[in-house]
């Protein structure tokens, strides 16, 4: 943990939407020495703020705002009081998702009166929120002002090492000046920035995170067709990553599939924008489906070793979508367990980060030890690869359990010592 600022900046920057981007941008900024003020229309987000207390769980983010509190970062409800003044507002609203993906810009249409109302024509409007292309374009016609796209970089868990050292900087705009301008006032970032137009910025980061997407859904039919015919996706991926057409970092694993919404919400925006065009994407529409059937074949599988599921109890080893965070927006193991229930289960979980009922899943016991989680069950599926799962308890959850089943859904856990207390232990493509 580290709180080094470097040289006080005299540029004003303010944040608009606090929760986990403009909490993480308004304590990285702060961090990196800018004079920060963060607003939020929800009167009780910023009342926490203010105490220090974000509304999401993030490593490191509480710690951070409380060190800058009262020095160069604050939080305030008045919209008059947080416009004034600023050479830069970002919008960093998480914006809302539906059950489909399907993402809501009307947090954004609000901060336009905002903007109208209170912004000084001199200030820049730097949108970091996920939106669909032609969302600046629009935001600038109905304010008149300068606007930005710097999509956001931030990944849930990582999220000061992803923004505070991205591999690089996508900024859009139709004024070039503003352009160098914003590279010399945020030079504290050591990498290269790209520069380009509005449509195109925003067409960068539905094209990223649609590429995932692609990638993780490609990677579940290669381990489909590896667990049918024997072979084992473990090897295979290696194979492949030593290939520098694909390199190591390439984001082809076993898995679930993609959950969080981050990625599908951008299939489902290029899905929209072809439509608009009546363009046909046969190929992100195939990617959106093949993520949508996972959780029917891992029920499948479950099947393969319990095939009466009536009365069966199941133990969901993590809630949230991934490790550290206690977001469960579009969690694939509240997928999992509503499919459960339809089978007649009986369902707990552990997650590290949830202790309490799940709002709207009642029916999820919440078990807040190893002990407890473990006991009387038949089945066990791990969901979220936490890095204290390395260390379970195995041969005390074997003699805990009714019957000894693990499924690991991401090839996370050391088979070995399950098959050595005698578990029977399933895998992911293989």
């Amino acid at each position: 943990m580290f709180f080094l600022m470097k040289k006080k900046s005299e540029v004003k920057i303010g944040i608009v939407g606090l929760w986990h981007l403009g909490c993480v941008y308004a304590a990285s900024m702060a961090r990196l020495g800018f004079e920060v003020e963060g607003y939020d229309q929800d009167k009780q987000v910023v009342a926490d703020l203010k105490l220090g207390k974000p509304p999401v769980f993030e490593p490191e983010l509480e710690e951070t705002i409380k060190h800058h509190l009262g020095k160069n970062l604050r939080f305030v409800d008045s919209p008059e009081e947080f416009f004034k003044d600023k050479k830069y507002v970002f919008v960093t609203y998480d914006l809302p998702v539906d059950e489909k993906d399907r993402v809501s810009v009307a947090p954004i249409k609000k901060t336009i009166s905002l903007l109208k109302r209170y912004a000084s024509n001199e200030t820049i409007v730097v949108v970091s929120s996920q939106v669909l292309l032609g969302t600046c374009r629009n935001l600038s016609k109905a304010t008149g002002m300068r606007v930005v796209y710097f999509p956001e970089n931030v990944r849930l868990g990582k999220a000061f090492e992803t923004f505070l050292t991205p591999d690089r900087i996508i900024l859009g705009s139709d004024d070039a000046k503003v352009l160098e301008n914003f590279k010399i006032d945020f030079e504290a970032f050591k990498c290269q920035f790209i520069m380009m137009g509005l449509e195109s910025a925003e067409m960068v980061k539905h094209a990223l995170n649609s590429y995932l997407a692609t990638c993780v859904s490609y990677s579940s039919e290669i381990a489909d067709l590896c667990e049918l015919y024997g072979a084992n996706m473990n090897d295979v991926v290696a194979a492949l990553k030593t290939d520098r057409r694909v390199s190591p970092f390439a984001p082809i694993n076993p898995g679930l599939g993609f959950a969080g919404a981050t990625l599908g919400r951008d299939i489902q925006s290029l899905k929209k924008l072809g439509r608009g065009k009546s363009y046909k994407t046969k190929l992100f529409e195939a990617v959106y489906k093949v993520n949508q059937e996972r959780l029917e074949w891992l029920i499948k599988k479950i099947k393969t070793v319990t095939p009466k599921m009536k009365g069966v109890r199941v133990g969901i080893l993590g809630l949230t979508y991934k490790p550290g965070t206690n977001t469960l927006r579009r969690s694939m193991s509240l997928g999992l367990a509503t499919l459960l229930k339809k089978e007649g289960c009986e369902i707990r979980a552990y997650d590290p980060v949830i202790k309490d009922k799940v709002v709207g899943y009642d029916y999820i016991e919440i078990t807040k030890n190893y002990d407890e989680f473990f006991d009387g069950l038949d089945v066990v599926v791990l969901m979220t690869e936490w890095p204290e799962f390395k260390e379970l308890p195995v041969r005390r959850a074997g003699e805990l359990m009714r019957k000894r089943v693990m499924i690991d859904t991401k090839n996370f856990l050391d088979r070995s010592l399950f098959v050595g207390n005698n578990f029977v232990f399933r895998g992911t493509g293989w």
